[in-house]
């Protein structure tokens, strides 16, 4: 009993003796979903670009739904191409492939293209941001508000190290086969190589990836993911003053975790909230450290070092974890002479090549649902579709490597950024009785469509032959002068209310019979 009872108080009591705005952390087995250690997990936090996870999960959602292919050409709207860094500067008008999009937003953490994926998949960011709330609700995250798709700062958008670690689960157990979009070292785009913004990626062994972010007000938030004897771990860091101190917090997080078998008694379903706001750490950012970080996009390949988790010079904003993090043979982590905690540089990577544009697989793939128009749209997304709307998407999608929809792509489940069919920390989905995605209803079948006028360039490959131009009015009549000497220039230069008055006044004497029909013609046409 007095063992439980301590155990709640290093779960939901830190806050109470710890610093004003106290880190906040937690390590579950992502297969059970018990908790192994908690610190404040249920504190309101500003989720900063963990925000993109849900992004990507409502855009995974609607491929397995067969409303969206990872072919889609999205194109940019004005709104996407002006949001801030971190962003790789895509213009208005330009289109990018939902798989290259994931890609980009994930490794990269780009802003503009987490919102051209809202856009594709909702229609536009309001709707899309409807869905992610009404998504957070169905997943149980109790504490999570979302005001836009990108993580950019608002004060009214929040989660908590708890509700970012169930989302994880439902990205890991949902989608196996594409946890390659979470755990790329790196991506290249043009001339440009965009190393992935989660340090772990390339240092921690068995990791699986996952997410970062980062805003003054939040500070530095990781959520991550490794794989170590048959063991998946998740670790949520939320608040670090830097991105070393984040990185290896989270890895010291994880060598705690697989050093252990039992866990708190708790799952991560059943940590209680805290309730209230998310409040701004940004003084603390700018005091302690350093106030120099202008996004979540900077890490060096080399070494990365922080001090110890818990002690004075860091202000005690996370607690110590529980065993020695040198006890486990298999960590990485070394301490420098100077008392600080390193991590060791990152492993060489391939970059994985990204495009703006159209692909192969473009041509078939269904519309993006901010492709706008009437009727002339609605015939050519029905032309090839890829999915019939009577035919729902429910086996063979995420088969085996060589089968399925997207047999192409050749993907199988990661060992070490996947969940195992068997979990019990989730219910099975069952497509019949789950909630709507959206405030308004479930989404149409081949994207939600605006009301609004179709461009063929904003189509797929060869769907512009579908659309019909609309009809122009027919030109208004021009009036001759009847006169021997008018030619064809000086007809076409002079309308018919030109000079009615002197086309009667000057027939030819010499022709009387000529006049009645040089005065009836343009009569009749006027």
């Amino acid at each position: 009993m007095i063992v439980s009872r301590l155990t709640a108080a290093l779960l939901f009591g830190s806050v109470l003796v710890g610093p004003a705005h106290a880190g906040t952390s937690l390590v579950i087995d992502a297969a059970s979903g018990a908790v192994l250690s908690a610190e404040n997990a249920g504190q309101p936090w500003h989720p900063a670009s963990t925000t993109k996870m849900m992004t990507a999960y409502l855009a995974l959602k609607a491929v397995r739904e067969g409303r969206l292919g990872l072919g889609t050409a999205i194109p940019a709207s004005k709104l996407a191409a002006s949001q801030p860094r971190v962003k790789v500067y895509i213009k208005a008008g330009q289109e990018v492939t939902l798989d290259n999009a994931l890609r980009i937003m994930m490794v990269k953490s780009a802003n503009d293209i987490a919102y051209v994926i809202a856009e594709g998949v909702g229609g536009d960011v309001g709707r899309f941001v409807a869905m992610m709330n009404a998504e957070a609700a169905r997943l149980g995250m109790r504490d999570s508000h979302f005001v836009n798709p990108n993580g950019w700062h608002h004060p009214d958008q929040q989660t908590s190290a708890r509700d970012l670690a169930i989302l994880a689960m439902a990205l890991m157990r949902e989608f196996p086969d594409y946890a390659d979009y979470w755990n790329t070292p790196a991506v290249q785009l043009g001339k440009q190589v965009l190393n992935n913004t989660n340090g772990l990626v390339g240092r921690y062994p068995g990791v699986g990836g996952m997410k970062t972010g980062y805003v003054c007000a939040s500070g530095f938030n990781v959520v991550a993911t490794a794989n170590r004897g048959g063991r998946t771990l998740i670790a949520v860091v939320l608040g670090a003053l830097s991105g070393a101190e984040r990185t290896v917090k989270a890895a010291q997080l994880l060598d705690d975790g697989f050093g252990k078998w039992g866990g708190t008694g708790y799952t991560v379903a059943s940590l209680p909230s805290q309730g209230g706001r998310a409040q701004s750490i940004c003084d603390d950012v700018r005091r302690k450290g350093g106030g120099i970080a202008l996004a979540d996009d900077a890490d060096s390949s080399g070494p990365v070092a922080a001090q110890a988790s818990g002690n004075a010079e860091d202000g005690g904003r996370f607690a110590t974890v529980s065993a020695p993090v040198f006890a486990n043979t298999s960590s990485v982590l070394t301490r420098l002479p100077s008392g600080k905690i390193s991590l060791g540089p990152r492993a060489e990577a391939i970059p994985v090549p990204v495009a703006f544009g159209r692909t192969a697989a473009s041509a078939n793939a269904p519309l993006a649902a901010n492709v706008t128009g009437g009727g002339d749209s609605r015939v050519a997304r029905g032309a090839a579709p890829v999915i019939a709307p009577s035919a729902p998407v429910a086996a063979g999608l995420f088969g085996a490597q060589g089968s399925g929809l997207f047999a192409d792509r050749g993907r199988t489940p990661s060992s070490n950024g996947a969940i195992p069919g068997a979990t019990t920390a989730f219910a099975p989905s069952d497509p019949e009785v789950a909630q709507s995605s959206g405030a308004g209803g479930p989404l149409r079948l081949q994207g939600a469509v605006r009301t609004g006028a179709a461009a063929p360039a904003s189509l797929r490959g060869g769907a512009a032959a579908g659309i019909k131009p609309l009809p122009r009015p027919p030109a208004k009549p021009l009036l001759v002068k009847p006169s021997a000497k008018a030619t064809p220039t000086t007809a076409a230069s002079k309308p018919a209310q030109g000079k009615p008055a002197q086309a009667a006044a000057k027939p030819q004497p010499v022709k009387p019979a000529a006049k009645p029909k040089a005065k009836t013609k343009p009569n009749d046409d006027a």
